[in-house]
């Protein structure tokens, strides 16, 4: 017990201040209200990113299928003349002429830490100008290689395509979907996807979706934290057990498929597995603040006030508002 206090206690601070309004005002002009004609004749409404000159990224599920793609910004429309398409990581960059829009600076995920301040902006609800939503990071999901980005920023329809920056107002992510129900979880794709399409992408004249994305795939070939994120919100703790163990066998080292299989065991109160697999995973990274809270609720079960205090330190440092659900 006291190597495991002596662990939280001497934790290295990360401190992250939230971004300046300077800097959340400063990427407004990057960011554009994508506009589409579908294939019945109808308006649908997006978001997206001046990447590069010329070169504006949004989800490919925005401009999918349609008619028709416009952009707008200080009151002007502007037409693509052609595009570039990941159809499987849901990542389109529309090329321009004559744009004449300030990119934003690209960032990079590999430096992102859990509980990290973040912001995004976007067209969210078909505002009239950007969105502005605080929040931090709570995971990242490793997918081809990159960062799925989970935060807490919250978004909603409209916001498909737009950017998540860190404090500096450098872009992380590309808002893109959330998992459903009214604590919902929202996800970003990562930057690294935008520099490689802009490297590597072949230019196309065509919408028409020739792949679904990852996150809109049938349910057995959806990223396994997708697949666990469903049988937990279900309350179906075997499957989930069931699944994070195929998550581990692909991905051993994973600490968030260590985490999921540490809260089956926990609702299946195999107490012990749960606080074992819950401590490796603090042990690599004391920042999981979603961890710190599992292990709490042991704390507190075993009557272990020393412990749970030093928890209790810990996450009012990380992200207090955790400390109610502990309650």
């Amino acid at each position: 017990m006291y190597r495991f206090l002596t662990l939280l206690f001497f934790i290295p601070q990360i401190v992250f201040a939230m971004a300046s309004s300077e800097v959340t005002f400063a990427v407004s002009p990057s960011i554009v209200k994508v506009h589409v004609l579908d294939s019945k004749g109808g308006h649908g409404v997006g978001s997206g990113i001046v990447v590069a000159e010329d070169q504006v990224a949004t989800n490919c599920h925005v401009i999918a299928n349609s008619q028709g793609v416009q952009i707008a910004k200080y009151g002007e429309r502007f037409a693509p003349v052609s595009m570039k398409a990941d159809w499987r990581h849901d990542l389109c960059i529309l090329q321009f002429k004559f744009l004449n829009i300030k990119p934003v600076v690209l960032g990079d995920t590999k430096k992102l830490t859990y509980e990290q301040s973040v912001f995004s902006k976007s067209y969210s609800g078909n505002a009239v100008k950007p969105v502005l939503s605080y929040g931090q990071i709570k995971a990242l999901y490793s997918l081809d290689n990159e960062n799925i980005i989970h935060s807490s920023t919250s978004f909603s329809m409209g916001a498909s395509g737009g950017g998540l920056f860190d404090d500096d107002g450098q872009l992380i992510g590309v808002t893109t979907f959330k998992s459903p129900g009214r604590f919902a979880y929202f996800y970003s794709i990562p930057v690294e996807w935008v520099k490689n399409l802009l490297q590597q992408g072949k230019d196309i004249q065509l919408t028409a979706q020739t792949e679904l994305p990852f996150w809109d795939a049938p349910f057995e070939k959806r990223p396994y934290f997708m697949q666990t994120y469903d049988a937990a919100r279900e309350g179906q703790w075997e499957r989930l057990k069931t699944i994070t163990a195929l998550w581990l066998k692909s991905e051993p080292q994973s600490s968030e498929a260590i985490f999921s299989n540490a809260i089956a065991h926990f609702e299946l109160k195999d107490f012990e597995i749960a606080k074992k697999q819950l401590s490796d995973v603090v042990k690599k990274n004391p920042r999981h603040a979603q961890a710190q809270l599992y292990l709490l609720k042991l704390a507190k079960l075993n009557h272990d006030d020393h412990e749970a205090h030093a928890i209790e330190i810990l996450l009012s440092q990380l992200d207090e508002s955790l400390l109610k659900e502990s309650q």
